[in-house]
């Protein structure tokens, strides 16, 4: 297994794994916009759960709040596995240059607070 592009891309990017889940909004392209529990981020995409139903390779928009820096990026759904009361996502972001230097900038703050016990 490996050397196939999906796989071998899986953990490419730095990724900052939340002690306790941070709050963020995910809108479903043409549809609601709803409240989530993130529990990771890289500039490559986010693992989050909620208990609303998302199809697979649905385009999303994620907002949420690193520190003192909001984020509100385009997304597509690429994980998606059903827990007893809830559903566990996976989202591929799809940003810029500059928005992808400013969140990898604020996850480094972050994991840097969070090693020494103060992330908020």
């Amino acid at each position: 297994m490996g050397g196939r592009n999906m796989s071998g891309n899986r953990r490419e990017f730095f990724r900052v794994e939340f002690d306790q889940f941070i709050n963020g909004e995910v809108t479903i392209v043409g549809g609601g916009t709803f409240t989530v529990k993130i529990d990771n981020i890289s500039i490559g995409g986010m693992g989050f759960i909620s208990d609303i139903e998302i199809p697979m390779h649905d385009n999303i928009k994620c907002a949420f709040r690193i520190l003192d820096r909001s984020f509100r990026i385009d997304g597509v759904i690429i994980r998606k596995s059903r827990k007893l009361n809830y559903i566990d996502y996976g989202a591929a972001f799809e940003m810029d240059q500059l928005t992808a230097s400013q969140l990898f900038k604020q996850l480094n703050y972050y994991q840097i607070r969070q090693r020494r016990g103060n992330p908020d």
